[in-house]
């Protein structure tokens, strides 16, 4: 009977664990394309499905980088397309303030404010855009993270 009852104890709070989990995947979400390690100079496409029209949502540029990464700034020209059909472009010009964790690192994830306060306000698939407007050495992925404002 004791060990019905540890088993039972232990799966509620695999199972609290794993709701909370859920809960927490929810105010963040990265969607990220592979890019040419030689360079990274062609557009990747993200998908955002949003079905929140009340929230507001930080944008966050993603890029997973490797030792040849030596920018000190990135331009990009960023295209998104809303679920109603409209299309917005820009050029903006992110700069890098990242320094590798330590010596043995050889890859990581940079994380570069692009706006703030985002309001989807359409349920549906937001498509974005990035397109470096030069090749960039030492970027092996490029996403953006669509995370829930506080």
């Amino acid at each position: 009977m004791r060990a019905i009852r540890e088993i039972r104890i232990l799966l509620t709070m695999a199972l609290i664990s794993l709701l909370l989990t859920q809960c927490r995947m929810a105010e963040s979400q990265v969607a990220m394309g592979d890019v040419s390690i030689d360079g990274w100079s062609e557009p990747v496409t993200v998908a955002y499905k949003n079905a929140d029209t009340e929230a507001l949502r930080n944008l966050n540029i993603t890029l997973h980088i490797n030792r040849r990464f030596k920018a000190e700034t990135i331009a990009l020209e960023i295209t998104t397309f809303t679920p109603d059909s409209l299309r917005y472009s820009e050029s903006v010009t992110l700069p890098i303030n990242e320094s590798w964790p330590n010596a043995k690192a050889t890859t990581m994830d940079i994380t570069l404010p692009y706006r703030q306060e985002v309001h989807f306000g359409h349920e549906g698939e937001y498509i974005m855009i990035l397109r470096p407007l030069q090749s960039v050495v030492g970027v092996e992925a490029a996403g953006i993270n669509f995370e829930l404002k506080r």
